[in-house]
């Protein structure tokens, strides 16, 4: 029998993690409640999600408002990023503080919730296990004596203490384009600069986003999972073809290993993290029957970039939720009018013409703009004419060797999930084209900036 979850309480939510599980609570239509440092004028400003909001500004320091935790589950993600390229002694004490004192006042909250909440689902990692060679572990393995593994332990030690059913996601090497580990990876891989670590022997052990969002799901609903749980594919690989593969995906080339030494110049105590062996399996879900979406590498891989069809192309991604029915947001954006209501005034954007009245697959759209105050012409081609779902705009003629742009329509939570998927290339890609990139993304940022802006002014 499947506990009923009807409210779901998520910290950390504007990670790549919590963004997509909180995704996939209100998909299942659970009420979701978020709970961040940030006042919450601020905290909208980045994240549209239809939830209830309370600030938490000193997590290590004070206990949750009481108001935030009438719920079923609570899902806390919160903690100081670990990929800093130096841990020195006041670092340690900002993960240490920022995991555990922060676990321990969510624990003590939950007590005084009076029976209420029925799990509580605390981060954790595979770090846990140290090095590990060619040795298998699985979530009955002994712990490392790194200060990582130290400090995951110390952490769950913590959540252990919950009066609830409690559960530690050891997480692995997350995969999806938003994701910290990809994020570093990526320019490095693209500029062609990627190279297996070290030897290459090194198991890695990595997860991708859609995994860890139908397990966390199980867990919620399962009352049999509950402890440790290793969050990682059944079939992990080892550094050499997780870089040949990742390289293959963005179709380039990775021929350049990465000795130790730099690495522990750049990184300090870091790079025994990155440059550990960890061949981890994930006994207790696969145990509990838990169909994983991606168990090989190269289906993960080509899941997230699908899209490139060259080592130069480069994707922006916004999603954005809006209270009005799907009909009237459709309509909204698919009049050329709007475009320029949209469009930052720098750009002088004005819409020329169009060969058809309304638009539909195959219309042709003359625009005309200054990019960085010169004056450029774009001429767009609609495609995938889906009304309430999708349609694209792709250059035919402008600044760009490459723009298309996937605008995606989605109903959710009583209202529309707007997406923007833009994949695009640079002139001249192979001479400076990666140089200039910094400048274009701060340019395409800003349009979609404004964008966001507007489209919440229209709420």
């Amino acid at each position: 029998m499947k506990n009923k979850i009807k409210r779901v309480l998520v910290t950390g939510a504007t990670g790549h993690i919590g963004y997509n599980i909180c995704m996939a609570i209100l998909e299942s239509e659970i009420e979701l409640i978020v709970l961040g440092r940030k006042n919450e004028s601020n905290f909208r400003q980045g994240f549209s999600l239809p939830c209830k909001y309370f600030q938490w500004s000193n997590p290590a320091e004070s206990l949750p408002p009481v108001k935030a935790m009438d719920v079923d589950a609570v899902i806390h993600l919160m903690g100081e990023p670990l990929d800093v390229r130096r841990w020195t002694e006041r670092k340690k004490l900002e993960f240490r503080s920022s995991r555990i004192k922060s676990t321990r006042n969510m624990v003590y909250a939950i007590k005084g919730a009076i029976g209420r909440i029925k799990v509580f689902l605390t981060a954790s990692a595979i770090g846990i296990y140290g090095e590990g060679g060619d040795n298998t572990f699985t979530e009955k393995s002994k712990i490392g004596d790194s200060f990582l593994a130290k400090l995951c332990h110390d952490w769950e030690q913590e959540a252990k203490k919950s009066t609830c059913r409690n559960a530690q996601l050891r997480f692995g090497i997350v995969l999806a384009n938003d994701s910290r580990a990809l994020k570093k990876m990526l320019p490095v891989f693209e500029n062609g600069f990627g190279g297996p670590l070290s030897s290459g022997n090194q198991w890695m052990s990595w997860v991708h986003i859609e995994d860890i969002v139908g397990i966390t799901m199980k867990i919620i609903h399962d009352p049999t999972l509950a402890g440790q749980i290793n969050v990682v594919s059944p079939e992990p690989v080892r550094n050499r073809e997780f870089t040949k593969l990742l390289a293959s995906a963005l179709k380039t080339k990775a021929l350049l290993p990465v000795p130790k030494i730099a690495l522990r110049l750049v990184l300090g105590e870091m790079a025994g993290v990155v440059l550990s062996s960890q061949k981890v399996l994930p006994e207790k879900v696969t145990a509990n029957n838990y169909t994983f979406k991606y168990t090989k590498l190269a289906d993960a891989f080509s899941s997230l970039f699908s899209w490139k069809e060259s080592c130069h192309d480069r994707l922006f991604e916004q999603q954005q939720w809006t209270p009005k029915p799907l009909n009237e947001v459709f309509d909204f954006f698919s009049d050329v009018k709007n475009l320029e209501v949209l469009t930052p005034p720098l750009l002088n954007f004005k819409v020329l013409d169009k060969s058809t009245e309304n638009l539909q697959e195959g219309t042709k759209i003359n625009y005309k703009l200054k990019i960085r105050g010169v004056p450029a012409k774009w001429t767009s081609l609609i495609t995938n004419w889906q009304p309430m779902n999708e349609f694209a705009d792709v250059q035919l003629k402008g600044p760009y060797s490459k723009w298309y742009h996937r605008h995606l329509f989605r109903p959710l939570s009583g209202g529309v999930l707007l997406e923007d998927k833009v994949v695009y290339r640079l002139p001249f890609s192979r001479f400076g084209g990666n140089i200039l990139h910094w400048f274009i993304l701060k340019d395409i940022k800003t349009i979609f900036s404004y964008r966001r802006k507007r489209i919440k002014e229209w709420h």
